[in-house]
C-alpha cells in the first residue's frame, strides 16, 4: 500500500512539474519554396534561382509583407529532397534579411533526376510538420522539366489538395521545354486562388518569383492561369 501511494505521489509530482507544450506560432500564411536541383540546372543556374529567392527577403517593401507574420521554408528536389533552410518565422525586415542569408550561404542539395511528383509530397509533409497555425499553406514549386517520379504527378497534386494545401507553380520555359507551362497549368498546380507564374528562362526567375511571392502574401485572389507579365 505504501509503494502505491508513493508512486501516485511521484506521478502527481510530475504532472505538476511538466512544462506545457509551446503553443503553435500563429501566421498568415505558410510557404515551402521548393526548388528544382535537377541535373539539367547546372551551377550557373542554379546561382540564378539562388540569388532570386535570396533578393525576396530583401526587398526594400518587405515590411509590409509580413504583417501578421509568415514562415518559410527552403526545400531543394531532384531525386529525393533536402530542407536546405528549416521554418523560419518572418516578423520584420530583419528576420527576412537573416533568412535570405541562410539561403546564400547553403550548400547545394545533390540530385539529377526530375521526381517533382515525390517533391509535392514531400512539401506536403513540411507543412504539415510547420510549428505554426497559418491561415493559408502553399507549395511554391519551381522547375525546368516535367516529372520523371516513380508515381504521377496529378496522383500527388490530388493528395495534396486534400490536405487543404494551395500549389503555385513556376515553370521555367527554355527551348527544350517550350510546352512545360501549360503542363504545370495541367498537372502540378491547384487549390483555391492557385496559379502559375511563367519565367521565360533562367534570366527571368528572379522578376517571375519576385511577382510570385507578393501575389501570395498580399493574398490576391486570381483565377488559374498562365501569367507572363
Amino acid at each position: 500500500m505504501a509503494g502505491r501511494v508513493l508512486a501516485l505521489a511521484l506521478l502527481l509530482a510530475a504532472a505538476c512539474g511538466a512544462t506545457p507544450a509551446p503553443a503553435a506560432e500563429r501566421v498568415t500564411s505558410a510557404i515551402v519554396f521548393a526548388v528544382d536541383v535537377s541535373g539539367s540546372v547546372d551551377a550557373e543556374r542554379y546561382e540564378v534561382q539562388r540569388a532570386g529567392i535570396a533578393s525576396i527577403f530583401v526587398n526594400p517593401g518587405m515590411s509590409g509583407m509580413l504583417q501578421g507574420g509568415i514562415a518559410v521554408t527552403l526545400m531543394e528536389w531532384a531525386d529525393d529532397h533536402v530542407v536546405i533552410v528549416p521554418w523560419t518565422i518572418l516578423r520584420d525586415p530583419a528576420d527576412a534579411a537573416a533568412f535570405a542569408l541562410r539561403i546564400r550561404n547553403a550548400p547545394r542539395a545533390p540530385g539529377y533526376s526530375t521526381a517533382l511528383s515525390l517533391a509535392l509530397l514531400a512539401a506536403a509533409d513540411l507543412l504539415d510538420a510547420c510549428p505554426c497555425e497559418a491561415q493559408n499553406r502553399v507549395i511554391d514549386v519551381s522547375g525546368d522539366g516535367p516529372n520523371n517520379g516513380p508515381i504521377s504527378t496529378g496522383l500527388a497534386r490530388d493528395d495534396v489538395l486534400k490536405r487543404g494545401i494551395r500549389i503555385n507553380g513556376l515553370p521555367i520555359v527554355t527551348p527544350s521545354e517550350p510546352e512545360l507551362a501549360q503542363w504545370y497549368a495541367a498537372n502540378v498546380v491547384g487549390g483555391d486562388g492557385a496559379f502559375v507564374e511563367v519565367a521565360l528562362g533562367f534570366e527571368d526567375f528572379a522578376r517571375a518569383m519576385q511577382r510570385k511571392f507578393l501575389l501570395e502574401v498580399a493574398g490576391k485572389r486570381r483565377p488559374r492561369r498562365l501569367s507572363r507579365n
